[in-house]
Parts: C-alpha cells; sequence; structure tokens
C-alpha cells in the first residue's frame, strides 16, 4: 500500500510540475482546434469562413509556435456575382503568445495579392513584404519599427481567448497594441458584462465586448462593433456584430470540433 501511495504521489507531483512548467496548460484553445463561421449581411448568407489552430506545433525561427489559419469564401447569393478566396495566418509563440510570421494569400475577383510579415521582437522591428503572385517583379521589403509585446490579427485573437475577464466589470477598458497593413494600431474594447446569447451552438451565457471604432461614413457608432465570447472555460467567439449605416454585418459561429473542454458541435 505504501509503494502504491509514493507511486501515486510521484504521479501527481510530476503532473503538477509538467502543468506548472506548460505555459499552454492555461490556455483556453489547444492544438487542433477547428472553428466554422457563417457570415451574413441582414438575413443574406454572403460568406463562410474556418479558423484552424495546427494539430502540431510548427517551429519557425527555431521556436515552437502555433500555426493559426483563416479561410473566408463567398458564399449563398453572393457568391454567384463575385469571388472572393481569403487565406489569412500566421505563427504564434507558444510561450508567450507574441508573432513571429503572418501571411494573407487575397483573391477578390481580379484582384489578387499576398502578403509576408515578419517579427523580430529582440530588434523591435518588422518587415513586410507584398506582391502580385501573377508578377515577376517584386517590391523591396518595407520595414517598421514596433514596440515591445506588438501583436499581428492571429496573435491578437488568441491573446483576446485567453484573457482573465474575471478582473473586468462593465466599462471596463482593455488594450491589445497589433501591427496591420503598415501601421501600429492600439486597439480598444470596453467590458461589458455576462449576456445570454441565443447563439447558433445553442443558448449560452457570453462575455458582451464592444471595440472602439472612430465614427465614420461606414461605422456611425463609437462601439459599433461588439462581439461575443462564451463565458465558460474555452472562451470560443460567439458572435461578431458590426453595425454600419446601410445594415448590420454577423460574424457566427456555427460549428467547432476539438475544443479543449467539451464534445463538438456540429
Amino acid at each position: 500500500m505504501r509503494i502504491i501511495f509514493l507511486l501515486l504521489f510521484s504521479s501527481f507531483s510530476l503532473v503538477a510540475q509538467t502543468k506548472a512548467d506548460d505555459p499552454t496548460y492555461s490556455y483556453h484553445f489547444e492544438l487542433g482546434e477547428q472553428l466554422e463561421f457563417k457570415l451574413s449581411y441582414g438575413w443574406f448568407t454572403v460568406g463562410k469562413a474556418s479558423l484552424v489552430i495546427d494539430d502540431q506545433f510548427n517551429e519557425f525561427r527555431g521556436e515552437d509556435c502555433y500555426q493559426v489559419t483563416i479561410k473566408g469564401e463567398t458564399a449563398g447569393l453572393l457568391g454567384a456575382f463575385t469571388h472572393v478566396d481569403d487565406v489569412w495566418g500566421g505563427y504564434v509563440r507558444k510561450h508567450n503568445l507574441l508573432p513571429i510570421h503572418a501571411y494573407r494569400n487575397i483573391e477578390e475577383g481580379k484582384y489578387v495579392r499576398e502578403e509576408r510579415t515578419y517579427f523580430d521582437h529582440d530588434q523591435g522591428k518588422v518587415e513586410v513584404l507584398r506582391y502580385d503572385p501573377r508578377k515577376t517583379e517584386r517590391k523591396p521589403k518595407r520595414q517598421y519599427d514596433i514596440p515591445d509585446h506588438a501583436n499581428d490579427l492571429m496573435s491578437s485573437y488568441l491573446s483576446l481567448r485567453n484573457k482573465d475577464f474575471s478582473q473586468y466589470q462593465n466599462g471596463d477598458t482593455i488594450s491589445i497594441d497589433t501591427f496591420y497593413e503598415d501601421e501600429f494600431y492600439h486597439f480598444k474594447m470596453v467590458y461589458r458584462g455576462i449576456h445570454q446569447l441565443d447563439s447558433k451552438v445553442g443558448k449560452l451565457s457570453a462575455h458582451k465586448i464592444s471595440f472602439l471604432v472612430p465614427p465614420s461614413e461606414i461605422f456611425p457608432n463609437e462601439e459599433g462593433i461588439v462581439a461575443y465570447i462564451s463565458a465558460d472555460s474555452n472562451q470560443l467567439p460567439l458572435r461578431i456584430e458590426a453595425e454600419m449605416f446601410f445594415g448590420t454585418g454577423y460574424c457566427e459561429l456555427t460549428a467547432y470540433r476539438n475544443i479543449k473542454y467539451g464534445p463538438d458541435f456540429q
């Protein structure tokens, strides 16, 4: 009995040490996660998208990284008039969720563009290469200065998924510094508490986050973009609403597989 107890104690100690040393243990996502979304405008379906975290860590510049890929394409009635096939992705450091490399392959009608972005956090630099893959001539890379802990879109997404929302109260501000398309943005969001949401994947409690955007010809209200994140251990992106002058656009989670906690929903 004493030997069994010692073996069990040793096993639990080893597991506890592994969990403490592994930063991914506390993350609300894991390798292999797959999310599917419906994109709509008013009553009309205009597209669909998928967001996938690769099922293994990928090495980039000698560091273990999450590879996150978003694919979007037109669907429904809009697909009969135009063609969109976009791929956005990035390599995000395993240990601190900062970006190492980001890529975009854009195909929207006759418009085609590819983009490669390389982050050097030690030097505080980022390099951007943007080109038309149909042409052999390419412009040189552009280099920009970035502050400490600068994110891109993929790392911002993972960071938001991993936020401890219990520390915020209604009206508190959340900031994420993000580099996007040759510019550095200091994104601000306002936490609006927990709400009951009748989502495509069930009726769930959700954290409501309002993105602060300057009023413009497109967005009439400062808090016109709202995101709902499930208030559970997975913190899934359930819905994004974008209120515009000419209507409201929606991005809604419709299915998920290989989430960290719980069964699949398809």
